[in-house]
């Protein structure tokens, strides 16, 4: 069992910058592809319908061996113990002959090949009010025939289900389920063929996100056997290391023998936690918390006008940055810095924010100020507002502005508790040229850009 995962640390942030967001750091067809189970679907013995608290950043990953000789009530009572983690993802073990809607009650997915017991026995679950699968299959691990004396299967074959899903806020990640062969004497060591075979996998998944793998892997994490090399050859941090520290998951003489693994190319996830977890099976279960490094795609769109359409597509760019400056609440701040401020499509929205009770700050790089910069200075000053004011950048505050990359517009929108909600930053200056010359505008809303967006108005304030 294995529960560490490659931590980035926490990441700094710039004053009044909202929390930064940390994160976790095709072989055979797919079979049957079983969705998620309704209540309909669920019988009494179910183990009911996912409670989840209110929504949480990140990610949460199990990694659940229930011991497939245990009663029904044990085993129900072991699920119930790992769908209280409420976990995004859920890798199990050993759970061949268990039942769909009890592996993944109501509000959770399952993919499992059924072609036979082998495949059946690592299945892949996930919460699917987050989370919709986009691809899925099952490859082949290991597959050495025969049955060692005193053994009723055959041990050396085994298979890996893997399911690629997308999130709601855009974000891919693919998860792998996996329970590699143990020792027998009778048979071929295969923990490294099988890791190998595992690794291809994942490179296989990798460029799609953030690959992750669960599974009893039948070796201990200090052992001579452990393949750390290969492991390493195909980017694959256990949660051990990443966390720098490990445990026994579950009761084999205090063996590290469960896993959770990350391979996460961009460094989109990091983790944050990990833990064992008692259950009735001989496993522990093994649970990861992650928390996302980057914003989310749907966080930013991006906006651009075309000077030669007609009015709404020319003034398309100039009107989205108008509608940040409208979206601040009362109670809100608005910090602005700009080239120039001359487009009266901005000046206008601004001087009634201020109307409403909008905190409003402005930085200018204009020479002079120009006319629609000197009347909302007067504006702001017949308020006698502290929190509100308009700065001229020169001199030393414009070798700042050129270091450290401020554009040539940026709007930057807060709540009335002072926490970023919006930014938004132009190719051009905030004047007429928005709509007379080709301009790009980015809306971002996701923690990473608003952070980033408080230190570049800082750094010429």
């Amino acid at each position: 069992m294995t529960r560490a995962w490659e931590s980035t640390g926490t990441r700094s942030v710039l004053r009044r910058a909202a929390a930064a967001v940390t994160s976790l750091g095709l072989g055979a067809a797919a079979c049957a592809f079983a969705t998620l189970a309704t209540p309909a679907a669920a019988r009494a013995d179910d183990t009911g319908p996912l409670t989840p608290p209110a929504a949480e950043p990140g990610v949460t990953m199990v990694q659940a061996n229930i011991y497939t000789g245990l009663s029904v009530d044990r085993f129900q009572a072991d699920v119930r113990t790992v769908l209280a983690q409420h976990p995004d993802f859920i890798t199990y073990n050993e759970v061949m002959f268990r039942k769909d809607p009890v592996l993944a009650p109501a509000g959770y997915g399952i993919y499992r090949s059924m072609t036979n017991r082998f495949t059946a026995e690592t299945p892949v679950a996930w919460r699917a009010d987050r989370w919709t699968p986009i691809d899925r299959g099952t490859t082949m691990i290991s597959d050495w025939r025969g049955k060692p004396p005193g053994r009723v299967v055959e041990i050396g074959r085994r298979f890996a289900n893997w399911v690629t899903l997308q999130g709601v806020d855009g974000r891919v990640v693919s998860v792998v389920a996996v329970h590699t062969a143990p020792v027998d004497r009778n048979m071929p060591d295969l923990i490294r063929p099988s890791v190998s075979r595992l690794g291809a996998l994942v490179d296989s998944l990798a460029p799609a996100g953030p690959v992750l793998v669960g599974g009893d892997f039948n070796v201990h994490y200090t052992s001579r056997r452990y393949p750390r090399d290969i492991l390493a050859a195909h980017a694959l941090v256990p949660s051990y290391d990443a966390l720098g520290s490990y445990f026994p998951t579950g009761d084999h003489e205090g063996a590290t023998i469960d896993y959770l693994f990350k391979r996460d190319d961009r460094g989109d996830l990091a983790a944050t936690g990990q833990r064992p977890v008692e259950l009735n099976s001989d496993h522990d279960a093994v649970v990861a918390d992650l928390a996302w490094q980057t914003d989310a795609p749907v966080s930013t769109r991006t906006v651009t006008n075309d000077p030669s359409g007609d009015l709404g597509t020319q003034r398309v760019a100039l009107r989205s940055l108008a509608q940040a400056v409208r979206s601040a609440p009362p109670g809100g701040t608005i910090e602005l810095a700009t080239r120039s401020l001359d487009a009266v499509a901005v000046t206008r929205p601004l001087k009634r924010a201020l109307a409403r009770g909008v905190h409003v700050r402005i930085v200018t790089a204009s020479k002079t100020l120009t006319l629609r910069e000197a009347r909302l200075q007067r504006t702001i000053a017949a308020r006698a507002d502290a929190g509100s004011w308009l700065h001229r950048c020169s001199g030393t505050c414009l070798e700042s502005w050129r270091s450290a990359g401020v554009p040539p517009a940026l709007v930057l929108v807060s709540d009335p508790s002072g926490a970023w909600q919006t930014r938004a930053q132009a190719n051009r200056a905030l004047t007429w040229n928005l709509v007379a010359a080709p301009t790009r505008v980015t809306i971002s809303t996701g923690p990473d850009a608003l952070a980033e967006g408080a230190g570049l108005f800082d750094a010429v304030s």
